[in-house]
């Protein structure tokens, strides 16, 4: 597996962990977290972490 490829997992990993984390703790709909997450990458991570989600 190429770096490139490892990043681009891990990314999309994590993307998918915020919007569950936004459907389970936030209430949001899995269109609404996809979007948030698309706009507000860094601010969805760090609420997130301060939750103890990641």
């Amino acid at each position: 597996m190429t770096e490139n490829q490892y990043h681009k997992e891990y990314r999309e990993y994590l993307e998918f962990a915020l919007q569950k984390y936004l459907q389970e703790k936030e209430g949001l709909s899995e269109y609404d977290a996809r979007t948030q997450v698309m706009q507000d990458f860094e601010n969805v991570e760090k609420r997130a972490r301060l939750a103890g989600y990641l």
